[in-house]
């Protein structure tokens, strides 16, 4: 009954507010209700919205069985937020965290659903708000969503304004008959809280785009995030006070909740801690370990949920090997956390041996006054410390109990080492089935033969991941997953099931898995399916994961019956700047739970989801090795990766509102396929370090680093364009005149020109006179040179001024038409 209660109770907070919607769309409501769940305020009717709730509920929702005979109970529980009973529980929960949610910005006699543009007023961006001291925010200029499901296929979440968003067209009752279609398609046979996530999937799909409330207010909450944090709160309350056996007051000060949050540290060391990146196999270990830490991350939210008995709204943010959970202050919470954290440290002891840590800290307390605008951005501030300690003490509690120097797993290794990891010791058999499965005869251990064979191999196709007991791939506390390409066959047992597509009736879980495949159209096309088998030893099988060998082919492009162009392979690293200020200071004292969980939830789709999209779409050669949170780290085809983080840049900028103090910096670096990934590594994060470290004419960041320099976004379109227009000319030679020889001829005029600029070289000086010879004897003189081309040449060498922008950084267009042509 207890456990019910709270069932009862998460339902009727997640469903609070449908209300809104449906009466929005226009649908029916419960009439004889009106007065009961309504409020008056000088004369008018508010918060009609719960009428529609209370039909929504009693008519339209699918629930579990357990829950049938309840439906009653939630309907009225969801629906008297705004009149609660004054001595029932769940009333007042809801009621409560509602107002929390919002941070208490809300008036409550200022609330109405029935104002003259309550239809028609769409959902602001959040990050129009955001101000850091370049960007002004004026509400009546900012942009907006259309009304739309979510979805990475196209750009509905990207906000416009103005006709643009006139344009999006959409309406509440076709929006609502679809959620209302999907909805339906809930089985209700699964255990609860498999139904309670695939309930919110389909909620976040529909109500991301609405607005939570209109009214005297600016609608920049959805009610997707609205009634997540609300849930998040009333789960809290409820426990706290259930197990007090006393009820919640608006205005009292006990220490309630508690904010419980964790960390994975060393995940680049992880990833790219392989010694080989080449061969058959190695390639999909990559991809494999970025989902793995996921997963563990994920498992450890799962085991803190299972000790402490809590459902998953209670999860604020889960982003990049973070997260924060809004948890309640019981007399055992602490205890069973720390015990929680000495089997998490010992566990990561003995798996990763120091290499990887999850930290946790839980001593952020908050009453529900923190919950306001004025408080709630310093509590997250405090976690953000507490997990910075918690970070320099890692592994110290097991310092006691299993000594100082780590032992476990290094004695007697016959085998010798993992040649992948290094790390631990090779298994035979997992050895002998590497090199029949991979045709690469290497020592492995079991855990990279395992992340290769099964996740490697698995997760490009798969549709559902399952955790539980018994799985494939062990995680933290005796949880383990299973990758099923289909809808799984039993779930019963499950403590998730995280579901990789829409529609698949389980929660929605955004993980970026896209890997190169051989496809029909390359194997089909002689002169590629030659180039491939020449690359691979043998003829590739479509579906069949790519080397990076072949990735870098692909860099190659068919030119007069053969493939011209260097196979090089391309890695970018990008991230958000300014990240923490954005979250601290950026929203400044309007920053609530609703608003941060919006925050993170957004970025999460556009690096995990949207871009992922993309590359599938458009750039099929990129590996994706891990994107989400607020980054990504991508290797492919080097033009294609080039290309690639331009546009991802320019999407972004779409994506934020064109807000100018939200702005995203990269490092690329360009290498053969041969150097290790961990080297590539490390030379691309220096390069995204000088990114963020860039200064000029007033601004920071917000930049590039390609090919050793450093630019603004704007000057790598510029030089981009101007390699295309090198590509093209030295196509059409025999009418542009254009040769290689002329092109490296070109690149050391302009290495003269730094080393005189830079260096202050003097017999380097003559760059210009070179230059200009050499274009009037091989272009103008032999009438080779169409106009076009000597005029941009000579701008390019211009005389008597000051300032040779283009030439300062020639050789980024050279590189670019020269390796996109060179035969080797």
């Amino acid at each position: 009954m207890v456990d019910r209660d709270l069932k009862v109770l998460l339902v009727a907070s997640v469903l609070h507010d449908i209300g809104k919607f449906s009466q929005r769309a226009g649908r029916p409501f419960s009439r004889d209700m009106d007065g009961i769940y309504t409020t008056e305020y000088k004369g008018v009717s508010g918060h009609r919205h719960s009428l529609y709730t209370d039909y929504f509920i009693e008519k339209d929702l699918p629930l579990p069985k357990e829950l049938e005979d309840q439906r009653g109970i939630i309907a009225r529980v969801a629906s008297a937020h705004h009149r609660p009973g004054k001595e029932n529980l769940l009333d007042l929960c809801v009621s409560i965290a509602d107002r929390l949610s919002a941070g208490a910005d809300r008036l409550e006699t200022e609330d109405r659903d029935d104002g003259e543009d309550y239809k028609t007023r769409r959902l602001m961006s959040i990050f129009e708000e955001v101000e850091l001291g370049n960007h002004r925010f004026e509400p009546e200029k900012a942009g907006a969503y259309g009304l739309a499901p979510l979805r990475a296929s196209d750009e509905s979440a990207f906000p416009v304004a103005g006709q643009a968003l006139r344009d999006r067209g959409g309406d509440y009752n076709s929006l609502f008959q679809d959620f209302l279609r999907d909805i339906k398609k809930i089985d209700t046979s699964q255990p609860f809280t498999l139904y309670l996530d695939a309930l919110l999937s389909v909620l976040e799909r529909y109500t991301w785009c609405i607005p939570s409330s209109t009214w005297k207010t600016l609608p920049d909450i959805s009610l997707f995030d609205h009634a997540m944090s609300t849930t998040a709160i009333s789960q809290a309350l409820y426990l706290y006070h259930r197990a007090s056996s006393t009820l919640p007051a608006w205005n009292d000060g006990e220490r309630k909740f508690l904010l419980f949050a964790g960390d994975l540290s060393g995940i680049q060391d992880y990833i790219f801690g392989i010694s080989r990146s080449s061969g058959k196999g190695v390639s999909k270990l990559f991809r494999a370990r970025s989902f793995y830490l996921q997963a563990l991350t994920r498992s450890v939210i799962l085991s803190g949920r299972r000790r402490l008995g809590l459902y998953s709204p209670c999860q604020i943010m889960d982003a990049g090997g973070k997260f924060i959970l809004l948890v309640p202050v019981l007399k055992d919470t602490v205890r069973l956390l720390e015990e929680m954290d000495n089997a998490l440290q010992s566990w990561c002891r003995r798996k990763f041996k120091g290499e990887l840590n999850l930290v946790l800290a839980w001593d952020v307390e908050m009453a529900q006054a923190d919950f306001s605008l004025e408080r709630f951005q310093e509590k997250l501030e405090a976690v953000n410390t507490s997990l910075e300690k918690a970070k320099r003490m890692k592994l110290k509690k097991t310092f006691a109990a299993e000594g100082m120097v780590i032992r476990e797993g290094y004695e007697d290794r016959e085998a010798g080492n993992c040649s992948l990891c290094g790390r631990n010791e090779a298994d035979r058999e997992s050895s002998d089935a590497f090199a029949d499965e991979e045709r690469n005869e290497i020592p492995v251990c079991r855990d990279c033969f395992e992340q290769i064979r099964y996740i490697g191999t698995n997760l490009p196709r798969a549709r559902c991941v399952i955790y539980g007991e018994g799985g494939r791939v062990g995680l933290f506390d005796g949880i383990s997953l299973s990758l099923e390409q289909g809808p799984p066959r039993t779930v019963q047992q499950a403590h998730a099931v995280d579901a990789l597509e829409d529609d698949m009736g389980f929660g929605r879980f955004r993980i970026a898995r896209h890997l190169p495949m051989f496809r029909d159209d390359e194997l089909a096309d002689a002169l590629w399916r030659k180039a491939l088998e020449i690359e691979d030893g043998e003829t590739p099988e479509i579906g069949e994961p790519k080397t990076f060998g072949a990735i870098a082919l692909k860099s190659k492009k068919s030119f007069n019956g053969e493939l011209i162009g260097r196979p090089l392979l391309g890695f970018v690293k990008a991230d958000v700047d300014n990240l923490g200020l954005i979250f601290s200071l950026g929203l400044e004292k309007k920053l609530s739970i609703a608003r941060f969980a919006s925050l993170a939830r957004m970025l999460n789709f556009f690096f995990s989801d949207y871009l992922v999209e993309r590359i599938r779409q458009s750039y099929p050669d990129i590996y994706v090795i891990f994107a989400g949170g607020d980054d990504l780290f991508l290797v492919g085809p080097w033009l294609d990766v080039v290309r690639f983080s331009l546009e991802m840049r320019n999407r972004f900028r779409a994506f934020v509102a064109e807000n100018i103090d939200i702005t995203l910096s990269a490092g690329l670096f360009v290498c053969r396929p041969r150097l290790p990934v961990r080297k590539a590594a490390e030379i691309i994060e220096k390069r995204l370090d000088a990114s963020k470290s860039w200064e000029s004419a007033g601004k920071s960041k917000d930049a590039v680093t390609f090919l050793n320099e450093t630019m603004s976004w704007d000057d790598l379109e510029e030089n981009i364009k101007l390699g295309q227009w090198f590509d093209r000319s030295l196509k059409e030679g025999e009418k542009t005149g254009l040769t290689m020889a002329f092109l490296y001829r070109l690149l050391e005029y302009q290495r003269m020109y730094r080393r005189f600029v830079r260096e202050g070289v003097i017999r380097d000086g003559t760059y210009l006179s070179h230059a200009h010879y050499d274009i009037g004897r091989n272009l103008v003189d032999r009438k080779k040179g169409s106009k076009d081309v000597v005029d941009r040449l000579r701008e390019i060498f211009a005389v008597g001024v000051r300032d040779r922008p283009k030439l300062e950084r020639l050789q980024i267009p050279l590189f670019i038409a020269i390796n996109s042509n060179r035969r080797t």
